[in-house]
């Protein structure tokens, strides 16, 4: 049976994979040295051409400066001027590569095109669509930046599909065999984000109901501290200071990834570094113990993203943490021996629900080719925005086998509004595809342009959220403070992308925009990068991908906390220590339970003094109730207090 031409794309931080269906079913598509991955590297080779993949990772250790790793981290990104007026979103973040400056979505790009051209290989014929998958936490630039980035290699993007709900599809969601609910957390931890989901699953239907994550976490940052314990052991043995040279960071990093492997399976590995200097050659052992303490802090960071989307599922449809059945592990880095009694401890689960039975490089690519089977396949590349047309939620299936994929919003969109207060219009956690109007908007008076700023994010302050996009307005004519009345539409598509209408109540008038934030590529831009890729990459020929324990008092306390840092990087800030969760504090009067838990919530929307405030007092209060001492109702009134005076 002929191959179903549309390929499922997980465009990976640090590796990326492909599948399609064959009619019965999803293949892994391997490149020409037979991995089922390809690396997320673009670099030069010695005649200036782009290369990606293996041999691109290859270069990484003798041509640092022109290799590019880890790009899905700058995806929709933007830097802001402290200085600039309120409402400038900043310029789009740009990286430095071939002797010029691209955007994070035409680095993409690359990694795209050669993923299309393996799969074309593979399949023996052109390819022009493909679903691609994302973080669930992904913004809204974010999403449309990995837009531009496939229309930039000329794929049609037949859907933007969240990661956690590819792998559940692949984890056989739609096998399912009683009629009642299912509820799944997915802990997707790779090579550089960190994504967890809380899912529901009945016949028929995969539904998100909680989200969380955090975009600067994952195997890669175990490599740094692989790499930092090291220089730190030979700064301490043989009194060199190496951490500034770039060149051998990232050799002893590659190093670091495969003795991190190693120790999946064997309780100690040696770092071999022979010649790191012309006199200098060392082997540093590594147990898993140390590894583990060296990542600790990590790793509690990504429980607390899960605790997170718990509250979240809680919150929005009051799903308890007791509910959740099984964790689905995705992402290689969830390989961590110590990862699996993590969770089921955590969740109060047995250690057979913490379930790892597809390879978890392989089950978001899987995943993202069995929704595949269900899309158009074109004829060419089109050119444009796709427009597909998507079953209603709550529809039944339109064959057999097929799936209703229901996802929800990672964060809250909203306007501004009173010169700084953000409204909220699409609540975090709302259902996708979905659309809500809210009305009482009214223009501020005397201008007859008026500029809708649209942002993204929790922060009652409109502000110090992110800004997406604007909608300019132009009115018949400037009149007084509340003549015109408003009400302000937004809807989102199955793709998670951003529709704004705004309607004039006064006239009928209507405005609207498909979102299009300074961060997104114009169309000329687009075609002109097109153009550029193609011609960088058309002469080149498709890859061929070419113990003795440590004391473990000599670790440095907190885990990694003093170990040198990326040539580059700025320090890190230190972390106070997290508050203590409200349900993990036993006798908490009934009278305050209600603002210890929105006390709780509130502490990290708010500025650094205000946060200060909050915590100190929410800190004490506990103390009291943990004591039992006669100051909790004091206590308890004064959190109160500043409660009501902060939010």
């Amino acid at each position: 049976m002929p191959f179903h031409k549309v390929i499922g794309i997980d465009l990976g931080t640090t590796y990326s994979a492909m599948s399609i269906w064959d009619g019965k079913d999803t293949h892994i598509i391997e490149s020409a040295l037979g991995t089922k991955t390809v690396p997320s590297v673009v670099g030069l080779d010695p005649e200036g051409q782009v290369i990606v993949g293996a041999p691109a990772q290859n270069n990484l250790v003798n041509d640092p400066a022109n290799t590019v790793i880890e790009i899905k981290r700058e995806m929709g990104v933007y830097v802001r001027d402290p200085a600039a007026p309120p409402g400038d979103p900043g310029v789009p973040k740009r990286v430095r590569f071939r002797g010029r400056d691209y955007l994070p979505q035409e680095i993409s790009a690359f990694i795209l095109m050669e993923l299309k051209r393996q799969a074309e290989s593979f399949v023996g014929e052109p390819i022009h669509d493909a679903v691609i998958t994302v973080p669930a936490y992904f913004k809204e630039t974010q999403r449309g930046a990995t837009e531009d980035a496939a229309r930039m290699a000329r794929l049609n993007v037949r859907r933007l599909l969240n990661e956690p709900t590819a792998a559940a599809v692949c984890f056989g969601a739609d096998k399912i065999e009683d009629e009642r609910t299912h509820t799944y957390a997915v802990y997707d931890l790779g090579g550089g984000t960190f994504d967890v989901s809380i899912i529901q699953v009945s016949p028929g239907n995969v539904s998100v109901v909680g989200t969380g994550g955090d975009p600067r976490l994952g195997g890669g940052d175990f490599d740094d501290r692989i790499t930092g314990y090291v220089l730190q052991q030979i700064r301490k043995e043989h009194g060199a200071d190496l951490s500034g040279d770039p060149a051998i960071w990232q050799r002893i990093k590659r190093e670091a990834e495969m003795r991190k492997r190693e120790l999946a399976v064997a309780n100690a590995a040696t770092l071999n570094l022979p010649f790191l200097t012309p006199t200098l050659s060392v082997n540093v052992p590594l147990t898993r113990p140390v590894f583990e303490a060296l990542i600790k802090d990590l790793l509690d960071q990504s429980l607390d993203c899960l605790d997170q989307a718990i509250e979240s599922a809680r919150e929005s449809n009051g799903i308890e943490r007791d509910e959740i059945e099984q964790v689905l592990l995705v992402g290689g880095s969830t390989r961590i021996p110590c990862i699996r009694p993590m969770l089921a401890e955590h969740l109060g689960l047995e250690l057979k629900d913490i379930r790892s039975d597809i390879s978890p490089d392989e089950v978001v690519a899987r995943g993202a080719g069995m929704v595949a089977r269900d899309c158009d396949v074109a004829d060419g590349y089109e050119g444009q925005v796709i427009t597909i047309d998507h079953e209603q939620a709550g529809a039944p299936a339109a064959a057999e086998g097929a799936l209703i994929l229901q996802d929800v919003t990672s964060h809250t969109l909203g306007i501004l509004a009173n010169r700084a207060d953000y409204i909220p219009i699409l609540p975090k956690d709302s259902r996708i595809p979905g659309a809500q109007t809210q009305g009482g908007f009214v223009n501020g008076g005397g201008a007859k342009v008026i500029h809708v700023l649209i942002f993204q994010g929790e922060n009652p302050i409109a502000f110090e959220n992110d800004l997406i996009g604007k909608l300019p307005i132009v009115l018949p004519e400037a009149r007084e403070e509340g003549y015109y009345r408003f009400e302000v539409s937004f809807s989102l598509d199955a793709d998670g992308l951003l529709k704004v209408e705004v309607k004039c109540l006064n006239d009928g008038q209507i405005w609207n925009t498909d979102l299009q934030c300074d961060v997104r590529a114009s169309r000329e831009q687009i075609e002109h990068s097109a153009a550029h890729i193609g011609e960088v990459m058309a002469q080149r020929a498709k890859e061929t991908n070419g113990a003795g324990a440590v004391d473990l008092s000599d670790l440095p306390p907190p885990p990694g906390r003093d170990l040198p840092k990326p040539p580059g990087q700025p320090a890190a800030t230190q972390r106070p220590a997290p508050l203590p969760a409200p349900a993990e504090v036993q006798g908490i009067p009934d009278e305050f339970k209600s603002v210890v838990r929105r006390s709780f919530k509130l502490v990290e929307q708010l500025p650094p003094a205000d946060r200060a405030k909050l915590a100190a007092a929410y800190t004490a209060f506990i103390a009291a109730v943990r004591t039992e001492s006669p100051d909790v109702e004091d206590l308890g009134d004064a959190l109160s207090d500043l409660f009501y005076q902060l939010r």
